[in-house]
């Protein structure tokens, strides 16, 4: 009998042990989660701060137009598409770029030769089905004008390939106009000139350097049994053509701009 009530008694030990060892195996698991939770949380945050700390990755091309001071030259890009959110374009130069004593093709007298900041953002182009806009933030210039045909949809010239179908979209008389639906640009005045090109996205712009006044073709669209046809094709123009960005085009309207007077 006695040997049954320390049986019984050591079997209730042993149990209650185990109720001890449970409860404490739960506790340790719920400490655990927490535990788990706030890492989970520290991590959320630290990417966070990560994101909102580093600068948004910046693609820099500088590119140096020469030719002639009285031509304006073709820049020309697309933007990308929503998915990768909104496209940034800067083109800009110091005023005393190319201001050496032995440059200065704008003013010979003077380091400040021009000085341009041109900041956009866009989407897509004008055959997207996307977002498709282009908007000027901010444009500014000092001591000579440098920037002309700013347009969502590149100002070039546009032509049949096929002369027996009709030519797609505008053109038609020969005259440069915001013709071409897969690209936008502008022109920037040669003559011996730096300028960069900042962006958001990956990939160079297009652009004359100066070394020839022939054209280049920017698309051409001549798909068989299709009912019309075109190439668009940019050349440089007379600096005397030059076109001031549209004031309309800025989106702050607390923040008119004045073109300057023509150099």
């Amino acid at each position: 009998m006695a040997l049954e009530q320390d049986i019984g008694a050591l079997i209730a030990s042993t149990n209650q042990l185990t109720a001890v060892v449970d409860n404490k195996a739960q506790a340790l698991d719920k400490q655990m989660a927490a535990l788990d939770a706030r890492v989970a949380k520290k991590e959320q945050d630290v990417d966070k701060f990560l994101q909102e700390a580093l600068p948004e990755t910046r693609y820099v091309q500088d590119i140096f137009i020469g030719g002639s001071k009285d031509y304006l030259y073709p820049v020309w890009w697309t933007f990308p598409a929503n998915a990768h959110g909104v496209g940034k374009l800067t083109v800009s130069r110091e005023y005393h770029w190319n201001g050496g004593v032995g440059e200065r093709p704008l003013n010979t007298s003077s380091v400040h030769q021009a000085a341009l900041l041109l900041e956009l953002e866009g989407n897509a182009c004008q055959w997207s089905g996307d977002a498709n806009f282009m908007n000027i933030k901010r444009f500014s210039e000092r001591y000579t004008n440098t920037a002309s045909h700013v347009h969502f949809m590149m100002q070039c010239k546009a032509e049949k390939v096929d002369p027996n179908r009709d030519l797609y979209g505008g053109g038609a008389d020969g005259s440069v106009g915001p013709w071409s639906y897969i690209s936008s640009g502008l022109y920037l005045r040669g003559g011996g000139l730096k300028y960069r090109i900042t962006k958001n996205w990956k990939g160079d712009v297009n652009y004359f350097d100066g070394s020839s006044m022939e054209r280049k073709s920017i698309y051409e669209y001549n798909v068989p049994n299709a009912t019309s046809t075109v190439r668009w094709f940019v050349e440089p123009i007379p600096f005397t053509e030059r076109k001031a960005p549209i004031a309309n085009t800025i989106p702050y309207v607390n923040h008119p701009y004045t073109p300057p007077a023509t150099a």
